[in-house]
């Protein structure tokens, strides 16, 4: 019996928890199903993050948050103050003076001018999987783990009824936080 645990990652722009499992081969045959004592609810969200942003000089349609830092939530109302030696101090908008993709900003007209100060204030997901709290508890009777494959949801436990085995079509699929490992037919 093989035992197939979860990848979890984090979406940044919604905060959902994605549970990815990977099986040996098409075929597998999923024998059994671990539940989690407590699942999480979603990723934690911060909420006005500032950030100090490093613009170069002349006429500029894009600045680029770094890779250390947190990706910003698209479209919910991220501000920048500005300033530069031909630019007056003054605050954007998202969605008028600017707009975000990923880690990307593209200003809606360029940023001119020499020795700029730039801010930049969003909300962001914490993305990273080990800081996700396991405080909602799991109980045999008000919980189903599924499984989707290929954009198939497969009910694998509810309540007692593990009555299928499931042949597994791919070899990747996602399971639902309930679920905190799988077992095959396969050997370790």
């Amino acid at each position: 019996m093989a035992l197939i645990t979860p990848v979890t990652t984090i979406n940044p722009q919604t905060g959902a928890i994605v549970n990815t499992i990977t099986v040996d081969t098409v075929h597998d045959l999923i024998t059994g199903v671990g539940l989690r004592r407590h699942m999480c609810a979603g990723a934690y969200r911060y909420n006005d993050f500032t950030l100090s942003l490093t613009v170069a000089n002349g006429s500029q349609t894009t600045a680029t948050i770094p890779g250390g830092d947190p990706t910003p939530i698209a479209g919910k109302g991220a501000t920048m103050t500005v300033e530069s030696s031909t630019v007056a101090a003054a605050t954007l908008i998202e969605g008028v003076g600017f707009t975000i993709s990923g880690k990307t900003i593209t200003f809606t007209t360029p940023y001119l001018g020499d020795t700029k100060v730039t801010t930049i204030t969003y909300d962001y997901y914490d993305t990273n999987a080990a800081n996700l709290v396991y405080d909602t508890p799991v109980y045999a009777s008000n919980t189903m783990g599924t499984m989707t494959m290929d954009g198939v949801d497969i009910i694998l436990w509810n309540e007692g009824i593990l009555a299928q085995n499931v042949h597994c079509w791919l070899t990747t699929g996602t399971v639902n936080g309930v679920i905190s490992a799988l077992f095959t037919d396969k050997n370790a």
